[in-house]
């Protein structure tokens, strides 16, 4: 190779291998990681958000099985994501690696996430099933288009810090969407619904499906893999022997638990702050409210989290950051009669608590380094799939236990009692203490962040044969 090349960690060289300029991802495409997010939460928040009210409250199915439903079905993407991710390792197409599940993939997800929030309104078992049906087929859907966009940061650099800058730019993207979802959805189910709420849920989501797709799109024409397809396509071989790695590599398996539970909490508020307003503060409107607190909170999360990783260090800087908001979110007992002060409590507690969202995709491709190094086999997307499959699951497993929590204390769309309301309260601040205790564990066995440079460094020398003419 004569002409001009970029190293594996994704510095551009010149003909004669020589670096080239240090600055490897210029603003146009990390502005496409933040229009990626973007598009992946307007369809992801709002299944978060408001599928679970959608099913107890429009198509009328019981919180107790809405709550398995949210569970079994992502139960089955254990099978999808996974094989989702082997799949993208052995792709090279002339599109790329990643970018023909985004470009092909995302008509697909928009067509699904419409129909997942339409309901045929027999009020009996047709309706479970049609939801069944849609809640599995968007989960898949996801995954074909959301597990090739978060591998894509692994294939643009081998950088650690600067794939903890994309990973900033992405949170932007997420919180962006998470705030247009909060903002918007409600006000815009009544306006284009015109009293028929079924319509206007409909309505509504087509519209973020549609620009969802689009958005995808310009994701395309932005990123570029920079990551040499020769390094790339060295990992093919047995799915055994990538399982084995995978499972071997105990950084990402902490990232994963820590993933879990991040996603989790995440179920419980978004799905739950929609009872919180309707139950606790007597007003549904102030749903948009609560959900703004936490969408501007992870926004500036995204600022935070940098400082806060580069002072601390990442796994001590995400331990403080939990702690701290275990203790706020405790203190939210004593201020569900002042909406004013619970939200601005929850709105700090929130701001630490969303640290993970920035950083647990980093520490994901800092392990994509970790298994090269220790196995010559790179695995972005099987890797990110598994963390993938913790972000749907963990959400899941959220929206579940709010289900059968709601469930357990007696709760129906007519429901109005003290009793209900103290209990969507508790289940609003005990189950996301008790799973950021969780996260906390899970987090105090990755302890990759002092050995990556010169991991980083041993994979660049190893590597450097490929890229240099010969």
């Amino acid at each position: 190779m004569t002409s001009a090349a970029r190293d594996t960690s994704g510095t551009l060289t010149d003909k004669n291998g020589r670096p080239g300029p240090k600055r490897t991802v210029p603003v146009s495409e990390r502005i496409g990681f933040t229009i990626g997010d973007l598009a992946s939460n307007l369809t992801w928040s709002t299944v978060g958000s408001y599928l679970l009210y959608f099913y107890t409250d429009v198509a009328l199915i019981s919180a107790a099985a809405a709550g398995t439903l949210l569970l079994l079905a992502r139960i089955f993407d254990a099978v999808i994501d996974p094989l989702v991710g082997v799949l993208l390792d052995r792709t090279n197409t002339r599109f790329g690696r990643a970018k023909p599940y985004l470009l092909f993939g995302s008509p697909v997800l928009a067509i699904l996430t419409l129909f997942t929030f339409w309901t045929p309104g027999t009020h009996g078992t047709f309706d479970l099933v049609w939801a069944y049906l849609t809640f599995i087929l968007v989960g898949i859907a996801y995954s074909a288009v959301n597990v090739p966009y978060g591998a894509l940061m692994a294939m643009v650099t081998r950088d650690s810090k600067t794939r903890m800058a994309l990973a900033s730019f992405r949170n932007v993207g997420a919180t962006g969407g998470l705030l247009i979802v909060s903002i918007a959805t409600t006000p815009l189910v009544r306006l284009l619904g015109g009293g028929d709420q079924q319509r206007g849920w409909f309505l509504t989501v087509a519209l973020y499906s549609a620009l969802g797709m689009v958005f995808f799109w310009i994701v395309v024409k932005l990123t570029k893999e920079r990551i040499p397809v020769e390094q790339a396509t060295r990992a093919r071989g047995s799915l055994l022997a990538d399982l084995k790695a995978l499972v071997r590599n105990r950084h990402w398996v902490a990232v994963f638990l820590a993933s879990l539970t991040q996603f989790a909490r995440l179920g419980v508020v978004t799905g739950g702050a929609i009872y919180v307003a309707a139950h606790v503060f007597d007003s549904p409107d102030t749903v948009g409210l609560i959900l703004l607190a936490f969408s501007v909170s992870g926004l500036l999360s995204s600022f935070v989290a940098p400082v806060i990783t580069r002072i601390f260090g990442q796994r001590q800087g995400l331990i403080l950051s939990l702690v701290v908001y275990v203790v706020l979110t405790l203190v939210l007992a004593l201020l569900v009669h002042n909406l004013l002060a619970f939200v601005g409590v929850f709105f700090v507690a929130s701001l630490f608590g969303g640290i993970g969202f920035v950083a647990l995709p980093a520490l994901v491709s800092d392990s994509v380094e970790y298994q090269d190094f220790k196995t010559g086999r790179r695995n972005e997307g099987l890797l990110y799939s598994g963390y993938s499959f913790s972000t749907k699951v963990g959400a899941a497993v959220g929206g579940a236990a709010l289900a059968w929590g709601l469930s357990g204390i007696g709760y129906s769309a007519e429901s109005e009692s003290s009793a209900v309301s103290g209990g969507i309260a508790a289940l609003f601040i005990c189950l996301p203490v008790v799973l950021a205790a969780l996260q906390i564990a899970a987090l105090s066995f990755y302890r990759l962040e002092k050995d990556l440079p010169g991991i980083t460094k041993a994979l660049e020398a190893r590597n450097s044969g490929s890229t240099v003419g010969e």
